[in-house]
């Protein structure tokens, strides 16, 4: 199964990322155009320093030894008096080749470039030769290229420590940035989430952002046209019921005469299968209209509900129904019944229970109806029914195998109705502690259908 993605968290991540490529992109652009920038500035140093190093070294050199032509040895003199190391040494040379002067630090061996004004790297050494007018003399200054390397490092991590300080509290200003942005996304969520099946009204869209009012609208068109659909299915729930219960009630007015009229004749028994065909028909009708009303979605109430009175008038209408022989026991285990139900549907859902308690339960036990605060079970002897069975007593049109003269709808009216209330239909063969017998079983989890309203 695939993991659902979360926007908020995609938000985050890909902004994060971007805004430390960014920098970084931005950083190694600084660290380029800062070596460049030091690369001039060091080689202006080498430049500055040999034009003005080669006058005093001329001059010094031929006080103390005379013309720069005569055959000597060459001699040392530092630029700096103290004993540190020196970034910048010089070699004095002859056009020959010949050492004049060196620093102290500079190679003893000649530079490897040739005697020419300007800038050539040799080894380790970034050097600049300048001659003397004469080019009788020249200068070569050089500087260790790693001075360069590591002026160019201390600098660039002066550069990126501010920038790794940063990322977290940016990653942080992005994660309020983006948890508030999507708030709207979220409190639309919510109100769409909260609304029970009965609450049809429009969206507040015009207090959403510019990009979520398309959604908005999207949904309240949803809405309009489901209330529209719902409309439709209510309607014809209430001209269907007048249009089959009248001719239906009708005709068994009019049969159930015609089998008082033929008392004794031959035709009367045909007439009580035809008048026994039209009942089952009524019922199908009946169970039909109540199945179109569930499926509308009117069953859930937009308050819990107090339904032990309708549960006492329900089983009181059954009990008047029933033969002599038969019994319903009613125990009442708590002060209340309460629900997310509307009264109406939960008369039908209990009436469809007990009806096919008494269709399908044996006649030598009673029908035991238990009441619970959440929760009511209606209780009937059977023999024990297998769990293949009992999973497809909910589908529509499936009957048990007891007695073939249901319609197989009541159990699957009934479940439809609590999972529109948030609730649940338990089937249960043999009955907890018996070892036959057939429970069924209505409960709502409270307070998860209290928080779906």
């Amino acid at each position: 199964m695939t993991r659902a993605r979360s926007l908020t968290r995609w938000l985050i991540v890909s902004l994060t990322v971007g805004a430390v490529a960014l920098w970084l992109l931005a950083a190694s652009l600084a660290a380029n155009s800062l070596r460049v920038s030091l690369d001039v500035a060091f080689d202006g140093g080498l430049r500055e320093t040999a034009e003005r190093l080669l006058p005093l070294a001329l001059d010094g050199f031929r006080d103390e030894m005379g013309d720069p032509g005569e055959q000597r040895d060459a001699h040392e003199i530092p630029l700096y008096d103290d004993a540190a190391s020196e970034y910048i040494v010089y070699q004095m040379r002859l056009p020959d080749g010949e050492i004049l002067l060196r620093s102290h630090d500079a190679p003893a061996t000649p530079f490897d470039v040739p005697l020419q004004p300007g800038f050539a790297d040799s080894g380790p050494w970034r050097i600049y030769t300048i001659g003397s007018a004469g080019r009788d003399a020249f200068i070569q200054v050089a500087e260790a290229r790693v001075h360069r390397s590591q002026s160019l490092m201390g600098s660039i991590l002066a550069l990126i420590w501010p920038i790794a300080l940063l990322i977290p509290l940016s990653a942080l200003g992005i994660y309020l940035a983006v948890r508030a942005g999507l708030r709207p996304v979220r409190a639309l969520s919510s109100e769409i989430a909260a609304r029970h099946a009965a609450n049809l009204t429009p969206l507040a869209v015009s207090n959403l952002p510019v990009e979520l009012q398309p959604i908005g609208d999207a949904v309240d068109g949803l809405i309009s046209r489901v209330e529209t659909a719902l409309e439709a299915e209510r309607a014809f729930a209430s001209n269907s019921a007048h249009e089959l219960r009248t001719p239906l009630a009708g005709t068994l007015a009019q049969l159930q005469r015609l089998i008082v009229e033929l008392d004794g004749h031959p035709e009367q028994e045909r007439a009580r299968q035809v008048e026994l065909s039209l009942l089952r028909l009524r019922t199908l009708t009946d169970r039909l209209l109540q199945l179109a009303r569930a499926d509308a979605g009117m069953a859930r109430a937009s308050e819990p509900v107090e339904l032990l009175p309708a549960l006492r008038v329900v089983v009181d209408d059954a009990r008047r129904r029933l033969p002599a022989d038969r019994q319903i026991l009613l125990a009442e285990t708590s002060p209340s019944l309460l629900a997310p139900i509307d009264i109406d549907a939960f008369g039908i859902a209990m009436r469809n229970l007990i009806d096919n308690a008494i269709s399908h339960g044996t006649s030598d036990q009673p029908i035991r109806i238990e009441q619970y605060e959440h929760a009511i079970e209606v209780k009937n002897g059977s023999p024990v029914i297998s769990a293949e069975v009992l999973a497809g007593l909910t589908r529509r049109f499936e009957r048990g195998t007891s007695r073939p003269g249901g319609v197989g709808l009541g159990l699957s009216i009934v479940d439809t109705i609590m999972r529109q209330t948030g609730g649940e239909l338990t089937l249960t063969s043999p009955v907890l502690g018996s070892s036959d017998g057939f429970s069924a079983r209505m409960s709502w989890s409270w307070p998860t259908a209290k928080t779906n309203e």
